[in-house]
């Protein structure tokens, strides 16, 4: 590799990096949002979270045609148009009267969230295929990280639309750097119609479903898990939360390059396994154990996605990466309706067959994980 183009790919990291920081806002940042909007829009708590599924929805569904476009035409014009999306997103919410209007230009930003999250994440995954864990750990991290730099900033705010105009302007200087971003030329892969065909994509992407349950419960339901906390317990877990997400992605990545992706992934499930285990039983002695499984399922449940994106640019190739991962990110839809609407409905009716919901949830997702295994043994 030429000097220039080893410039190039660390240029290229920085920009996914930099991006993450603020895509976290549209995930990490919602429960700081909350509250704010439940008060700003006199609404109802079950209400305002449709606005979470939405994002879940949007972002998803729209990656899997913008991953495609990507691969075959590169990253810079959808890149731009990501920026704008989500960048007018957030400027428009903060103006808007309504909260069915918010639903619509939320939706806008978490479809430009989307187009940035699988562009970002292959530009290391494409451009670092030797060390493709800690790569995209690293870009990744950003997407934790964002969340805990202006959640305190959003609560101090005492409402939405200030702090959503701030984001939104801000972000506006992640259109150059698209602008200048490209994907490497010389690479090879399996097509996103070959992977389908897979039994092994199959079942990582149910074991990706399962094991991203917490951590969307997590990021959506935090002011139902912690209702016992007070003031200062719920903003110190709103700020630790996200940080715990993004200092476990390089970490957990670079464990996966030197043990190898499947094993690191193995003890990724087992202590997200052990963290919502805490929670449940903190929940349920209304203690701070709670806050102790929220932390790792935080540095845990935060490596899902990157975790299972470099095991599909492994097992696939560069090539076709962004449209790959981007089939297997369609899974946090499921996931975030899981997560989200399912998991808020049977917390409300009844709290322990909630919590019941997503150890079972997180125990399934080992049975795929260990198909997954048997499968890959038997095709080496």
């Amino acid at each position: 590799m030429s000097r220039f183009q080893g410039m190039d790919r660390r240029f290229f990291l920085t920009t996914g990096l930099v991006a993450m920081l603020f895509n976290s806002v549209y995930q990490y940042s919602w429960n700081a949002f909350f509250p704010l909007l439940v008060k700003g829009f006199h609404a109802s708590a079950s209400s305002v979270e449709v606005g979470f599924a939405l994002f879940v929805i949007s972002s998803t569904s729209f990656q899997v045609l913008s991953g495609r476009i990507s691969d075959l035409r590169g990253p810079r014009v959808m890149g731009s148009l990501g920026v704008l999306a989500f960048s007018f997103g957030l400027i428009l919410s903060s103006l808007i009267p309504s909260l069915p209007l918010f639903y619509a230009t939320w939706t806008l930003g978490s479809i430009g969230e989307g187009v940035l999250y699988g562009i970002s994440l292959n530009l290391a995954i494409k451009w670092y295929a030797e060390r493709r864990g800690l790569a995209s750990g690293l870009v990744s991290m950003g997407f934790g990280l964002g969340g805990a730099l202006v959640n305190p900033l959003i609560e101090l705010s005492n409402n939405f639309r200030s702090s959503m105009l701030a984001i939104g302007v801000a972000s506006l200087i992640l259109l150059p750097l698209f602008l200048l971003s490209r994907y490497p030329s010389d690479v090879r892969g399996s097509s996103p119609g070959e992977t389908l065909r897979e039994t092994r994509f199959w079942l990582i992407y149910v074991s990706f479903v399962l094991a991203s349950l917490p951590l969307l419960v997590a990021s959506s339901s935090l002011g139902e898990l912690g209702q016992y906390l007070n003031s200062v317990e719920y903003t110190i877990a709103t700020i630790y939360f996200p940080i715990a997400s993004g200092v476990g992605r390089p970490i957990m990545g670079y464990l996966t390059d030197r043990l190898g992706r499947l094993r690191g992934i193995d003890y990724m499930t087992a202590g997200i396994l052990l963290g919502t285990s805490l929670v449940v039983i903190g929940f349920l002695g209304r203690n701070l154990l709670l806050l102790a499984g929220i932390a790792l399922v935080g540095i845990m449940g935060g490596t899902t996605y990157p975790l299972y994106s470099a095991l599909v640019g492994d097992l696939y190739g560069p090539r076709y990466s962004t449209a790959n991962t981007s089939l297997l990110y369609t899974g946090k839809i499921v996931s975030g309706v899981l997560g989200s609407l399912i998991f808020s409905s049977l917390f409300q009716y009844s709290n322990v067959l909630g919590l019941g919901f997503i150890m079972g949830a997180t125990a399934l997702s080992t049975v795929s994980l260990a198909l997954l295994h048997r499968i890959t043994r038997g095709a080496s």
